[in-house]
């Protein structure tokens, strides 16, 4: 369903598992204004780093992150045009 939102956003949130995070970050992105913020949870601490690398391939980049025993959270920032 959230494949058929329609328009930008200053921020966008997503607290699913790490393999639909990495497979819809770009349906994310689309949806963001420049200078969104894209905060990701749900997932373990060892997955940050290819989150991260994922994000970084779409241009986004990561401007926070924190942790509660093993679950781990992101704050991504789209670039500005």
């Amino acid at each position: 369903l959230y494949k058929e939102v329609e328009g930008e956003f200053d921020v966008v949130v997503a607290n699913i598992n790490r393999n639909i995070l990495l497979a819809d970050m770009p349906v994310f992105r689309r949806r963001m204004k420049p200078g969104a913020t894209l905060l990701l949870s749900g997932f373990y601490r060892s997955d940050i780093p290819m989150l991260a690398e994922r994000a970084a391939a779409l241009g986004l980049t990561m401007t926070d992150q924190s942790h509660e025993g093993d679950w781990a959270c992101l704050a991504l920032r789209a670039e500005s045009e």
